[in-house]
């Protein structure tokens, strides 16, 4: 189940176009409505307006991310802002576009967040491990008195990726550098996010800089 929270009708029906043969779709026009769908109908994927009524932008998100943390959310927005779109994926948003997104990229950006992909511009995570830097730096130092065992039970080539993850690799430029297939880079990043109890690349790539990983 996708649902669209969004006032204006001709965004509603692009999105919709753009996400047909997809799994039900169910449109929203307001907070009340969306709470309620978000309680009744578990859906996997929520497209919200930033400009919904009554949501109040992205101090919204983390209230409705509470209702349902199974649901992931991708926020949209009139025009995309460095510091907004860090801003939502700190409130727990996974993903971040602009309202008048291709069709055909809206429903490949559902289809990625619900395989626990980010969806972003490239443009937006070097800015964001930038905003993060200090704060997991600050981490990184508070660990040292207690290590993270979790480190210890990836293999050699599992940290290897997961260091390169870190550096903003996409899987098809790990592949070339290690020389294996994207296939092969999947396989090892899924037991990594497994081992390490991360559902996507993000919070493994600030896992990655916080313990200042080391490809061994």
């Amino acid at each position: 189940m996708v649902v669209i929270a969004c006032s204006a009708s001709a965004i509603r029906t692009r999105l919709r176009q753009g996400l047909k043969g997809m799994s039900p779709i169910h449109e929203v026009t307001g907070r009340a409505e969306l709470e309620k769908s978000l309680a009744e109908l578990n859906p996997s994927v929520l497209l919200l307006d930033l400009a919904l009524p009554q949501l109040g932008g992205i101090r919204g998100v983390p209230a409705l991310h509470r209702m349902n943390p199974s649901t992931k959310v991708i926020l949209l927005t009139n025009t995309l802002n460095e510091r907004e779109g860090i801003a939502a994926l700190k409130a727990g948003a996974r993903g971040y576009c602009p309202k008048d997104i291709n069709p055909f990229l809206i429903k490949k950006a559902v289809e990625q967040v619900q395989k626990g992909e980010i969806w972003v511009g490239r443009y937006l995570i070097p800015h964001l491990l930038e905003e993060l830097s200090a704060l997991t730096e600050r981490r990184r130092k508070a660990s040292l008195s207690n290590p993270d065992r979790r480190l210890e039970v990836l293999s050699p080539r599992e940290r290897e990726i997961a260091h390169l993850i870190g550096g903003g690799a996409s899987n098809k430029e790990i592949a070339s550098r290690l020389n294996v297939t994207e296939r092969t880079v999947k396989a090892h990043l899924t037991a990594v996010f497994r081992k390490l109890g991360f559902s996507d690349r993000l919070r493994l790539a600030l896992f990655v800089t916080e313990h200042n990983l080391k490809a061994r």
